[in-house]
């Protein structure tokens, strides 16, 4: 009885030995795939843009490596000065022997062979309909650019938003930034702004995405970037009932903006059937200017805050925010005063 105990913890132990030797295949290998027209793609793997590798795609994940037509990767042709990368790269010819004429499910699973014949990625699935389209790259290059044509929604932001409130009786002329929606006729429009902040981490990262595509990456990097903002916009477009009617073609900052803050502004069309979403990544600065002046209307001090300067790809939410107290009751009062005095 001991030794039948005896053997079969040996066997257990045997087995957890053998699975811990095995080379681990990791399950999800960093990729990004790139569709370059209907039937053909580009697939990226961080790993193995440096170097050269074989891989074949079946969609049959139990497919014998024997059975499997493995052919050498490819170099892609990026516009950047980084240099080609390599690729497993699927043309119209090879996406028909995968799929077939008319497939109905574009999930298949790839192996990759490093340069001494080891397999590296065994099985790995993958699906081309999440690979980045053009449509899409260029999505994201509009959503950081404003006062630019777009296919989607036309916006300005050069505009002020220009009010008098009083401050303890004195005139004052604030002026802060707005969206003007450039509207078409019979279309109706909606927003809703999402401040960038700690307490979401989603907002936090397409933001900082924006700020550093394409700035000295390769087509990886950069191809990685966009789809994971577009992800993120994706994920963070509002709900049906999170937007907002557009008044007078005007987008106002939100009065508590100050300067620094970030937001994402989401905008909708409606046209009938028809729906457009578009985004643009905002920042908030608040300047001011004040001047005190004298009894003898002579200015004595004068404040200048001066705008913040924000170089990213990103519009400038312009909250201008100036101040100017006019003090005019003041000096029409100290005029009547003086004409009096010189009267006597």
């Amino acid at each position: 009885m001991k030794l039948k105990k005896f053997r079969v913890l040996l066997t257990v132990t045997l087995m957890l030995i053998i699975i811990a030797s095995i080379p681990v295949l990791a399950a999800t290998n960093e990729k990004v795939i790139l569709k370059n027209s209907s039937n053909e793609y580009l697939i990226y793997f961080k790993e193995f843009c440096q170097k050269e590798f074989q891989f074949a795609i079946s969609t049959n994940s139990n497919t014998a490596e024997s059975d499997l037509n493995f052919v050498n990767s490819a170099k892609d042709q990026p516009a950047s000065e980084a240099g080609a990368l390599n690729v497993a790269y699927i043309n119209e010819a090879s996406f028909e022997n995968i799929f077939g004429k008319n497939p109905t499910s574009l999930v298949a699973y790839i192996w990759v062979k490093d340069a001494d014949d080891n397999t590296v990625i065994k099985a790995e699935e993958i699906d081309l309909k999440d690979a980045l389209t053009e449509k899409m790259i260029t999505l994201v290059n509009t959503t950081t650019k404003a006062n630019e044509s777009t296919d989607r929604i036309e916006i300005d932001t050069t505009k002020e938003y220009v009010t008098n409130p009083e401050v303890e009786g004195i005139t004052t002329t604030v002026r802060t930034g707005k969206i003007v929606v450039k509207e078409n006729e019979g279309s109706k429009y909606y927003y809703s702004l999402i401040k960038v902040s700690d307490e979401n981490a989603d907002a936090t990262e397409m933001y900082n995405l924006a700020e550093t595509m394409g700035k000295g990456k390769d087509t990886y990097e950069n191809l990685s970037d966009e789809k994971r903002f577009y992800d993120l916009y994706e994920k963070l477009t509002p709900a049906e009932n999170d937007w907002t009617e557009v008044e007078n073609s005007e987008i106002l900052q939100p009065e508590t903006a100050r300067t620094g803050d970030k937001y994402i502004a989401y905008i909708k069309e409606e046209n009938g059937k028809e729906t457009t979403v578009d985004a643009k990544l905002l920042v908030s600065r608040y300047d001011y200017e004040e001047k005190r002046i004298d009894e003898e209307d002579k200015v004595i001090t004068e404040t200048v805050k001066l705008p913040v300067t924000f170089d990213s790809g990103a519009i400038l939410f312009t909250a201008l925010g100036i101040i100017i107290i006019a003090l005019a009751i003041f000096i029409f009062v100290k005029m009547k005063t003086n004409k009096k005095d010189e009267n006597k």
